[in-house]
């Protein structure tokens, strides 16, 4: 066997036919391979090789039973033998894979290109993520764009006044809010007097708080008004409007951020003294008392950034409790001291 006949065993007349067939079987096993996830795509090479080598020895050994002087019709039939075809297929498929192998530097090139659509997607997904985090912080910081109910206008108000320190904007969605609404929340009262403080004076805001709080009959905006108030004669008396309104509310009943209920007054005697802490005992017992008829937090929109008044209420108790004991204490031994003078 020559040369020229092996060559035309490899490459006959219709050589590109089998060149197409090959690489379409090298492609097809390449993208087997990506689907199964092969862990060794080089495997792919060794059954082309082998099926191709022995496809070879069959195809070779019909080519050399032919005379070497035989006619050139009887050389080309026996080239074209079904051993010979698929020879030629595997063969062309064993090289387009072995160049597939090398496109992919290691691996399949389907894979290699699947691996850098999913990195891209991996890239994508993270940038969602992200996204997906900055965007839960932001929204807690935007405002309603129609507000209508007495949530929203809050929530506009909170944001102007904590959020972008504009205060004039607040002053006005807290405003609109009273307007329209009665949320009888401490939270929304409290803000209506932070923010009216840099648009009115002290006086001016407190009567338009108590006005506002008879007129709309919102308990809250009466409590927040007691609680600012100079006097404790005067926050008492906003106490029982406030009680009368909504019965439920514990704040109404003693109010545990007013520090002035609980004061010692300078030069005050030591009865007075008692009976301020027996005040406090009886304040604080009634508001867990009344705070266990409803959740204290629906007292407000935002509960979460409020104190746990009940466990506070509860400390502040155990406090004056024994302070009301010591006073007590006090009390009796002035009484004896006296009682002995006299005799």
């Amino acid at each position: 066997m020559n040369f020229g006949t092996l060559w035309r065993v490899i490459w006959p007349e219709r050589g590109p036919l089998f060149v197409v067939v090959g690489g379409i079987v090298s492609l097809a096993g390449d993208f087997a391979s990506f689907l199964g996830n092969i862990a060794s795509p080089q495997i792919l090479v060794w059954p082309a090789v082998g099926l191709a080598g022995l496809l070879s020895w069959f195809c070779l050994g019909q080519v050399s039973k032919v005379p070497a002087g035989a006619e050139a019709a009887v050389q080309e039939e026996a080239i074209q033998c079904r051993e010979c075809d698929a020879f030629r297929v595997m063969l062309f498929a064993s090289v387009g894979v072995v160049l597939l192998l090398l496109a992919g530097q290691g691996t399949t090139a389907t894979e290699r290109i699947g691996t850098q659509l999913g990195l891209i997607q991996e890239d994508v997904s993270a940038i969602r993520e992200d996204a997906t985090a900055i965007r839960d912080v932001t929204s807690s910081a935007e405002l309603v764009r129609n507000p209508r109910s007495a949530a929203d206008f809050f929530r506009n108000a909170w944001i102007y006044n904590m959020v972008r320190r504009d205060n004039a904007a607040a002053w006005d969605s807290i405003q609109e809010l009273y307007g329209r609404h009665t949320p009888n929340k401490l939270d929304a009262a409290e803000l209506y007097f932070n923010a009216g403080r840099m648009s009115l004076t002290r006086d001016q805001l407190m009567a338009q708080m108590i006005e506002v709080g008879r007129s709309r009959r919102d308990a809250a905006m009466l409590v927040i008004a007691a609680r600012n108030m100079e006097s404790n004669e005067e926050a008492f008396a906003l106490y029982d409007e406030a009680r009368a309104i909504d019965p439920d509310m514990p704040f109404a009943y003693w109010d545990v951020a007013r520090v002035q209920l609980m004061q010692i007054t300078n030069g005050a005697t030591s009865r007075d003294n008692l009976a301020s802490a027996q005040a406090a005992v009886a304040g604080h017992e009634r508001f867990l008392e009344v705070a266990s008829r409803k959740p204290v937090a629906s007292y407000f929109y935002l509960p979460q950034h409020q104190a746990d008044f009940e466990s506070l209420a509860r400390s502040q108790l155990e406090s004056f409790r024994s302070n009301a004991q010591t006073w007590e204490r006090i009390v009796q031994q002035q009484d004896e001291m006296l009682a002995r003078q006299r005799r």
